[in-house]
């Protein structure tokens, strides 16, 4: 009997890297119906969605940073908070 083939099954954290980006879809379409509604509420619900998938797919990743090379005036404040976020972690890092 032969063992099964990797690329036929799932390893736990195949499963998990795609269940996460499931969930960071779900999110980002939660917060597109909540954008309508008063208030900043979707916004900040589909930045988190889409930081899920970022973290998860490295699909997403390349399209991403394509899109803000291509677009540089639409992604500079993502841009600022990615790096302000990188610094506060940083500093974390070197203090602890």
């Amino acid at each position: 009997m032969s063992s099964p083939d990797t690329a036929q099954t799932l390893s736990l954290a195949r499963v998990r890297q795609l269940a996460l980006i499931g969930a960071g879809c779900t999110i980002m379409l939660f917060g597109l119906l909540l954008a309508p509604l008063p208030g900043p509420g979707g916004l900040p619900v589909m930045l988190l969605g889409g930081i899920l998938v970022l973290r998860n797919s490295a699909d997403a990743r390349r399209m991403f940073v394509r899109n803000k090379r291509r677009y540089p005036r639409v992604f500079s404040p993502v841009e600022r908070i990615r790096l302000k976020l990188r610094e506060r972690r940083l500093r974390k890092m070197n203090r602890g």
